[in-house]
C-alpha cells in the first residue's frame, strides 16, 4: 500500500468529524490545518440512564466498569487483521445482537499506534482523534476500511512506551447503534493500571508546521522532477534531475533534524529521518551511475530509492495515526 505523497498541507479544509453526540467534545484548532478533536466523557451516567449497578472487569493495563447489562465472555472474537492479544470480550446480553467490546494488548516496538501489518492492509487510512479518559488519553480511530471490515469499528490506543500498548475494540451493527455509544462511554470510563502516561498526545502547532513546511517541500521538488526521470530520458539529463532530487532529500533532512519532536512522535520522526536519508543516497547513487552508464548501478540504485521511498511513506502515515491531521474522510492510497 503507497500513501499519496502530498505532503501535509493538502489536509487543509478538510471538516473535522465529532464523536458521539452523548460525549462532550472539545476541539483544539491548531496551526497549519492541524487540529484535535477531543471529547471528554467521565463516569457519570445522565439522568435518563438505567440505575443498574455496575460491573468491573480486568484486562490487558486497564480495569473496566460495564452495566449490568453487559457480561465478559470466554470466547473471544477476531476483528480481520488486527491482532489483540490477551483479549477479553464483552457483550450484551441481549442475545442475537452482533455487538461487542473487545480489551487487550497490541504487539510491542511498532513506531505508530496501529500495527504496520494491519494499516498496509487497509483501503485507507482511519480518521484520528485523540481523546481524554478519566485518567489520561487515548488515540480513536475510527470509518475502517478493509478487508472484513464490514461492522462499524472503533478503536482505542493506549499507548506504553517501552511496552505493549492497550488497545479497547468497539463493533456494533451501525454507528448509531446504541451498543456502540454504550461501549465508547464505557471506554470513557477506563481505569489504567500499573502504568502512567508520561506525555501528552496532542500535536503540537509548532512541529506541525515545521514539518509541514519541509515535507511540502519536498514533494513539489519530487513532483515536478521525477516525471522527466523516465527510461526515456537521456543519461546527463537523468544524472541532472537525480543529483537535483538527492539535495532536495538532502535539505528536507537537514530541516527534519532542527525539529524538536515531542516524546509520542519523536520514535516516528527518527524514522522518517533516517528514509529521507536513504532516499537521497539513493539519488546520489542514482546520479554516479547515470554519469557512468552503469546500467546494473542505476537499476540497483532504483531498488534503493524505492525502499527508502516506501520508508517515508510509513513514516508519514504514522504521523497521520498520531494526530498530525484532521479526518481522511474517503481519501484512498494506491497500492505499492
Amino acid at each position: 500500500m503507497r500513501y499519496q505523497w502530498r505532503g501535509l498541507p493538502w489536509l487543509r479544509n478538510r471538516p473535522m468529524r465529532y464523536g458521539p453526540r452523548s460525549l462532550p467534545t472539545a476541539v483544539v484548532p491548531l496551526f497549519l490545518a492541524v487540529a484535535i478533536l477531543g471529547y471528554i466523557a467521565g463516569h457519570s451516567r445522565s439522568g435518563g440512564e438505567s440505575n443498574e449497578a455496575l460491573r468491573t472487569a480486568r484486562s490487558a493495563h486497564v480495569l473496566i466498569e460495564y452495566p449490568e447489562g453487559w457480561r465478559p465472555v470466554k470466547s473471544g472474537t477476531v476483528i480481520p487483521g488486527l491482532t489483540i492479544e490477551r483479549s477479553q470480550l464483552i457483550v450484551p446480553r441481549a442475545r442475537g445482537v452482533s455487538a461487542g467490546l473487545v480489551v487487550g494488548t497490541l504487539p510491542a516496538g511498532e513506531l505508530g499506534p496501529l500495527p504496520r501489518r494491519f494499516v498496509s492492509g487497509l483501503t485507507r487510512l482511519p480518521e484520528t482523534t485523540i481523546v481524554d479518559l478519566v485518567e489520561g488519553q487515548a488515540y480513536r480511530y475510527g470509518r475502517f476500511s478493509g478487508p472484513g471490515l464490514e461492522e462499524p469499528l472503533t478503536v482505542f490506543v493506549i499507548p506504553n512506551p517501552g511496552g505493549s500498548p492497550t488497545a479497547l475494540a468497539c463493533y456494533a451493527p451501525s454507528q448509531s447503534s446504541p451498543y456502540m455509544r454504550e461501549c465508547e462511554q464505557t471506554v470513557s470510563g477506563v481505569t489504567v493500571v500499573g502504568q502512567s502516561q508520561v506525555y501528552q498526545l496532542a500535536p503540537e502547532p509548532g512541529y506541525a508546521a515545521g514539518i509541514s513546511a519541509s515535507i511540502s517541500a519536498l514533494d513539489r521538488l519530487r513532483v515536478s522532477l521525477k516525471r522527466e526521470l523516465h527510461p526515456r530520458v537521456s543519461a546527463e539529463r537523468a544524472q541532472q534531475l537525480a543529483a537535483q532530487l538527492a539535495a532536495g532529500f538532502a535539505q528536507a533532512a537537514a530541516s527534519l533534524s532542527k525539529l524538536e519532536a515531542s516524546a509520542a512522535v519523536e520514535p516516528v520522526q527518527a524514522a522518517l529521518s533516517a528514509a529521507i536519508q536513504r532516499a537521497g543516497d539513493g539519488y546520489t547513487a542514482l546520479a554516479a551511475a547515470a554519469g557512468e552508464r552503469n546500467a546494473s548501478g542505476y537499476t540497483a540504485a532504483q531498488k534503493r530509492i524505492s525502499a527508502a521511498e516506501s520508508d517515508v511513506d510509513a513514516a508519514l502515515e504514522n504521523l497521520v495515526l498520531l494526530g498530525y491531521s484532521p479526518a481522511l474522510q474517503d481519501e484512498t492510497r494506491a497500492k505499492a
